[in-house]
């Protein structure tokens, strides 16, 4: 017996339209007019015989005929774009988005990804990047790194490194300044910080018992990346995870003026929705990037 469904059209307008409580909203996220989403209902009102919506003014609400059918329906739009989602990455072949933190996409990621794409040549990566909380309703990512405690609501998390934090700095810069024998010797030089970790000299110098050194003060900067290029460049000194400026530390253009490394609880995760686990595309990458931060872990600990 055929299925006498509503059109997909206005199906998509009241599901749209329930789910904001605003035909603006619906409109928006449709790509349609107001009036074309107002229209689409009351041609579902129509087909159906039942009122969906109460209007008044701009305000909509659900009538009670539209709050039984509001949810079966959300729930039939969900399993469509889960099967097409799926139907997309059932392949290994196409492409993979994933959105990292900047300074572990310049200091780590990057650099690696040259094996991934000889071992993988049918995907295509691509990387984006910010430092926000990714919302993955809203995000066009796979998936994502980011830093943090080992409690991820509703997201698959893989411990990718821990970290632990030391003052690095130019050499030249203390050829050039009074000497750096001990922490208290700070307050001669310029502190840089991460505006996304405000408290890491705080930590540091607690950790070390001196409390003579304002943690506050100095050049504030919007990324490790570009606090780290600020030591580099002589403009003080910065706290960083000695693995992420591992280049920089063994070709001498910084150097550890002081011995303790602080170990940081928190650490770096690839995370993604629960339920991609099996994506082939995301599996490969998966796969790759634990081994490689595996391996990298293993030299870390083997230098200590």
């Amino acid at each position: 017996m055929p299925r006498r469904l509503p059109p997909l059209n206005a199906l998509r307008a009241f599901e749209a339209a329930a789910r904001h409580l605003s035909f603006a909203r619906a409109a928006d996220e449709l790509h349609l007019t107001p009036s074309a989403i107002s229209h689409q209902i009351k041609s579902l009102e129509d087909q159906v015989r039942v009122k969906l919506f109460q209007r008044s003014g701009r305000k909509v609400t659900l009538t009670d005929a539209g709050a039984r059918y509001y949810p079966a329906l959300r729930q039939a739009f969900d399993r469509m774009n889960e099967a097409t989602e799926e139907l997309k990455q059932s392949d290994v072949l196409g492409s993979l988005t994933i959105n990292v933190l900047p300074t572990f996409a310049i200091r780590w990621l990057v650099p690696q990804l040259s094996d991934f794409q000889r071992r993988h040549p049918e995907i295509e990566v691509r990387i984006t990047t910010n430092v926000e909380t990714i919302d993955f309703n809203r995000s066009e990512a796979d998936a994502a790194v980011r830093f943090g405690s080992d409690n991820w609501p509703g997201l698959t998390a893989r411990l990718l490194m821990t970290e632990e934090i030391v003052p690095v700095c130019s050499p030249k810069l203390l050829e050039k300044g009074p000497p750096l024998r001990t922490p208290a010797d700070l307050k001669h030089y310029q502190l840089l910080h991460d505006v996304n970790r405000p408290d890491t000299w705080r930590r540091w110098l607690l950790a070390v018992g001196e409390t003579s050194i304002d943690p506050d003060r100095g050049l504030k900067l919007e990324t490790t990346n570009l606090a780290v290029q600020g030591a580099i460049q002589g403009l003080g000194i910065v706290p960083a995870n000695p693995s992420l400026v591992k280049p920089e530390l063994e070709a001498g253009t910084l150097i550890e003026p002081f011995a303790y490394h602080l170990p940081v609880e928190n650490g770096y995760y690839l995370v993604y929705p629960t339920g991609r686990e099996q994506r082939p595309r995301l599996k490969a990458f998966e796969d790759w990037l634990i081994e490689m931060a595996q391996r990298f872990n293993t030299e870390v600990i083997s230098r200590i």
